[in-house]
Parts: C-alpha cells; sequence; structure tokens
C-alpha cells in the first residue's frame, strides 16, 4: 500500500503520484500557500511542490522561473546570492568576480582596481575607500592617509627617533657613540639632487647618508659627514627603518669603511632594518619584513640576502672584519678560513 509523501499514511482509493512519491490528492498542495495544486502547474524544490508564483528567492523575494542555488535550505536566483553571499571588493563595493586580488593587510578587489596607486609605504591601494585617499609626489611617490595620520613631520621628532635608533643599533654591536649625525627632514626635490647614484630599481628614494670629501693634489686629505635626510611625513615605523639604514652608513664612515662595493653596503644596511623589525611583533612590522624578503632589486634585495646569508657563517662583528678587509661577503669556505 502507498504511503503519502506529506501525512505518511495509507493511501486508500484515488491518489496520484508526482516528483517520484505518492500523494493524497488532499495533500498535494503548495508549500507555501497550502493551496492544491491539482488543476494548476507547479514547480518543485526539496522534493516539495510549489505554484511558480509561490518559491521566491530571499534576496530579492521575486518569484524563481529559471535557474537558481540552495544556500542554507532556501533557493537564490544565481545573482542575488551572489550580491548576499560573496564578499564585496573593498574599492567599489560591488560583488567580487570568481578570482579577485587580496593585499597583505586582507583588502579584496577587483583586478580591474590593480592600476590604482599603491601607498610607498605601507602598500595599501589608495582611494577614499579603504585609505581615504592620500597624497601623490610628481616623482611617484604616494603617502596614503592612513600612514600619514602616524607621520614624522617635526624636528623634533625626528631627533627623538634618531636618537633611540642609533641605541638600537649600538645594541647589536654597531656604536656611534658621539659621531656627529645630524638629521634633516626633507622634500623630494632635496632627496633626489643629493643621490648619489641610480644603480637599483628601488623608487622613489625615501633617505640617504651625506658626507663630503676635501683633495688636495689629487688626494682626499679630510672626509666630513654632513648630515643623514629622510623623507618627510613617512608613518612612524617606516621612519625609524630608514633611520637605522642611514645609521649604518653613517657607521660605516666613522670607522672607514672607504669604497665599499654598493651591493654589500646596502645589503649589510638593508640587514639592519631587517634585525630591528624582527624585534617587533606589529603588523606594520611583518609587512616591512616581508617586502624586504621578497625584493628582487639587485643592489638591495639581493644585498640583503647575501647579507643574510653570511650571517649565518660568522657573528655580525667578525663579518665587518671581513668585509673592511675584504670588500666582499664571504663564500662558505673564506669564512671557514678566516675564523
Amino acid at each position: 500500500m502507498a504511503i503519502c509523501q506529506n501525512c505518511r499514511k495509507p493511501i486508500h482509493g484515488n491518489g496520484l503520484q508526482a516528483l517520484g512519491s505518492h500523494w493524497h490528492t488532499h495533500c498535494f498542495n503548495c508549500r507555501t500557500c497550502k493551496k492544491p495544486l491539482l488543476d494548476s502547474s507547479f514547480v518543485s524544490f526539496g522534493g516539495r511542490p510549489f505554484h511558480p508564483r509561490c518559491l521566491k528567492c530571499p534576496g530579492c523575494r521575486k518569484s524563481i522561473k529559471s535557474e537558481y542555488i540552495e544556500h542554507e535550505g532556501m533557493p537564490w536566483h544565481l545573482d542575488c546570492h551572489r550580491k548576499q553571499h560573496r564578499p564585496l571588493c573593498k574599492v567599489c563595493r560591488k560583488p567580487l568576480p570568481n578570482e579577485y586580488m587580496v593585499d597583505f593587510w586582507g583588502n579584496s578587489f577587483c583586478p580591474t582596481h590593480r592600476n590604482y596607486s599603491n601607498c610607498s609605504s605601507c602598500g595599501r591601494i589608495v582611494c577614499k575607500q579603504i585609505t581615504d585617499g592620500g597624497m601623490l609626489y610628481p616623482d611617484g611617490l604616494v603617502i596614503c592617509n592612513i600612514c600619514n595620520l602616524r607621520s614624522v613631520s617635526t624636528q623634533q621628532q625626528a631627533d627623538r627617533i634618531l636618537t633611540e635608533m642609533k641605541s638600537a643599533l649600538a645594541s647589536v654591536g654597531l656604536i656611534l657613540h658621539n659621531s656627529s649625525t645630524p638629521i634633516t627632514l626633507c622634500d623630494r626635490d632635496e632627496l633626489r639632487e643629493a643621490s648619489r647614484h641610480n644603480f637599483h630599481n628601488e623608487r622613489p628614494i625615501l633617505g640617504l647618508a651625506r658626507w663630503g670629501t676635501t683633495t688636495a693634489g689629487g688626494k682626499v686629505v679630510a672626509r666630513n659627514f654632513q648630515d643623514i635626510l629622510i623623507q618627510k611625513d613617512l608613518p612612524e615605523e617606516h621612519f625609524r627603518t630608514v633611520a637605522i639604514h642611514e645609521l649604518t652608513h653613517a657607521w660605516f664612515f666613522y670607522n672607514q669603511y672607504y669604497d665599499l662595493p654598493l651591493q654589500v653596503e646596502e645589503g649589510m644596511c638593508v640587514m639592519m632594518e631587517y634585525s630591528w623589525l624582527k624585534s617587533l611583533s606589529t603588523k606594520d612590522a611583518e609587512y616591512r619584513r616581508l617586502a624586504i624578503e621578497q625584493s628582487d632589486d639587485p643592489v638591495y634585495g639581493e644585498g640583503f640576502q647575501k647579507a643574510k646569508a653570511s650571517l649565518k657563517l660568522m657573528p655580525l662583528n667578525i663579518l665587518m672584519s671581513f668585509i673592511k678587509e675584504k670588500g666582499q661577503f664571504p663564500t662558505r669556505w673564506s669564512a671557514f678560513f678566516y675564523q
């Protein structure tokens, strides 16, 4: 004896078959309005019958007449489900396509927005929705308004930070004592004009150490350290990494490491940035460490990788002595025999 799919009771006499089951004629009703379906067309969902007008999408409350997707036991129009349940682009606030971009900070965005400017400090897309805008300089430097909230913009801030970063450098054995290292906050033009080289892809430049020489008879008779230039309005943590980088240049200068290959000197300066960043547990520090690790710049990126590898072969104080004597990073064999 057949059992009704709706009431689960035996069917005596007339009944019907639909949706692969048996039904009492009075039980075959629309699951939404409860009205009979005997003389009406119907659609099914979840093995239950509905009037076409009664099977509605929870997103738009309109009838589902063609394709749908099931979500949490309910039928949805494909577009409605995408709008309701897919994450939105952080830039345009539209549902993300199947393939989309995600930055270090977790901001998801459509691939069509990859042509937006990125902050030169934090890497975020600079737009109203993510960073509340930012500043674009003529040479391509971009500082977003998130970073600008923590900017170093006064000489008093810069002097305090430089003193603290001198102490950080001294803690690993690179001591400047009372060596003169005045700091100057500067703009883009002054930094570009003072730059000594352009042998790298890292642009735009954010800081440098300046010194001068006095010659007589074609020979250098005196060297004078002038100052450290750093871009004004960098966020403080980024400012500190630039400061310790340039202080390492100052340490090389005062300890008479003259004419080092660019990759060696810059590589060690980036290594000091990286070492300091490793002492921090902030998200910003993690971002900057990752940027250093992933850099493919032939001077800064490759120089850092060689410096890091060298510190696995010998401690910092011995490495610095090797560099001064040999003018290069050690190989495994040269490190073994040097010690």
